[in-house]
């Protein structure tokens, strides 16, 4: 796709608080699937006498793939094709065509094949033929069906938000407790945190207890946002418990006469 100049616009009120992130992920997520060989973004923070619309679920992310799937669906209308099948000849490449117009290169890109089996395993083009025959004989309710691709970036692009700590606390009944910066909202964090520490302890999860969120214990902590709540509590909650291994494997090798790297943490033992 090429020859394209986009221009994005977010509405913050009084406030830019917002408005940058928002406008920002709106400009990385433009792309959605798709090589734009030759594009031009623009991007305006516009300052209004009205209240902005604050950003929820996906902070400009989803704004940004709905400005593409749209071009896409009216090139597809033009030309008399099936969207999917334009979706597919713009979807970036393995070795060539795999690069944002943010010059990030794409990696372990499996796009092609997982939407190909996709498109066979529901039936797609037969389903198609089907509405299409149920469209033309019905003159109000129309039918439709679409497969539609979403890139979605994890983290925060103000970068020093990328950060978590967690306090892993080891007791003499084996017990272990861990307070970490994450919220837990019903996405399971609390469960992959413990799971992440009795695996680097080598004890069963039934032993460890996560604590309630609290920054007198771990402060300055990022928003459980970007899709980013495991990746940074738990890589701290691991490197935590590896620490506390790491101190309880010296004190073993102390008393017992060998090397800490000798000392085995598994079985609860």
């Amino acid at each position: 796709m090429t020859g394209l100049k986009l221009i994005l616009a977010a509405n913050c009120g009084f406030s830019a608080d917002l408005s940058g992130p928002v406008a920002d992920r709106a400009v990385f997520h433009v792309d959605n699937a798709y090589f734009l060989g030759d594009v031009e973004i623009v991007s305006h923070r516009c300052k209004t006498n009205t209240q902005s619309h604050t950003a929820f679920r996906g902070f400009g992310g989803p704004q940004g793939m709905i400005v593409m799937e749209a071009i896409l669906g009216d090139i597809a209308r033009h030309l008399g094709l099936d969207a999917l099948d334009v979706r597919k000849r713009n979807f970036y490449g393995i070795e060539e065509r795999n690069t944002t117009h943010y010059e990030m290169r794409i990696e372990d890109n499996i796009l092609d094949p997982l939407v190909g089996r996709l498109e066979s395993d529901c039936g797609y083009r037969a389903r198609r033929e089907e509405i299409a025959r149920w469209n033309a004989q019905s003159p109000v309710i129309k039918r439709g069906i679409a497969i539609t691709p979403v890139k979605f970036g994890i983290s925060f692009t103000a970068t020093f938000f990328n950060q978590a700590g967690a306090l892993v606390h080891c007791y003499t009944d084996g017990s272990v407790q861990v307070n970490h910066g994450g919220t837990e909202m019903g996405q399971g964090l609390h469960t992959k945190i413990c799971q992440l520490v009795a695996d680097e302890l080598g004890i069963p999860f039934g032993r460890v207890r996560i604590t309630a969120t609290d920054t007198s214990k771990v402060p300055n902590a990022s928003a459980t946002a970007a899709s980013s709540g495991t990746d940074l509590n738990g890589r701290a909650a691991q490197f935590a418990a590896r620490q506390v291994r790491e101190r309880l494997a010296e004190y073993v090798a102390d008393k017992q006469k060998c090397r800490p790297e000798q000392v085995i943490f598994a079985g609860g033992q």
